[in-house]
């Protein structure tokens, strides 16, 4: 199971790192592909956090009532090429349980995602060593990418079969 979810995780946290490469923490960049659901916040849950989407120059619609926040920044993110960056921006401003904890990871799993990183190099895909918290950034040409593009990108889709291998396996064992 944790290798099932840590492969989205990992991507869906490289392509919206990969969105934008100034933030003022790295640690900031963390989305979670779970497939489960988040506690609904209709508009006035998210109202500081759309309004700073907006001011980020993506025109997003108010969220329907009752729509569970995670969906609704789902939608937006693949319906607007620029909201990964936006997001970046605007994380902080995102109600609370909206998002999951950062997983806490052991000293093997981030040894293993840094053999990862180094092994995407290797397969000229720019990327960071993680963070303590597994977050890694893409650089290059990908760096300013949203998760659709950075995903259908040949390359980057070669790399990560290759690499896929070095990412920590479910349950700690490989």
């Amino acid at each position: 199971m944790r290798r099932i979810f840590a492969l989205p995780v990992l991507i869906a946290g490289l392509a919206t790192a990969a969105a934008c490469s100034s933030t003022p923490d790295p640690g900031i960049p963390t989305a979670h592909g779970s497939a489960a659901a988040g506690p609904s916040a209709g508009s006035g849950d998210l109202s500081a956090y759309v309004a700073c989407i907006r001011e980020h120059g993506v025109n997003v619609p108010d969220p329907a009532p009752g729509m569970p926040a995670r969906a609704w920044i789902r939608q937006q993110a693949e319906a607007y090429p620029a909201f990964d960056a936006a997001d970046i921006a605007c994380h902080h401003l995102l109600p609370a349980g909206v998002e999951p904890p950062a997983p806490t990871l052991s000293a093997q799993e981030l040894e293993q995602l840094r053999a990862f990183a180094v092994c995407m190099r290797a397969h000229e895909i720019e990327m960071t060593d993680p963070t303590p918290n597994g977050n890694m950034r893409i650089g290059g040409r990908l760096e300013h990418v949203n998760r659709t593009q950075l995903l259908a990108d040949p390359a980057f889709q070669a790399a990560q079969e290759a690499c896929k291998d070095k990412l920590p396996a479910e349950g700690g064992k490989k």
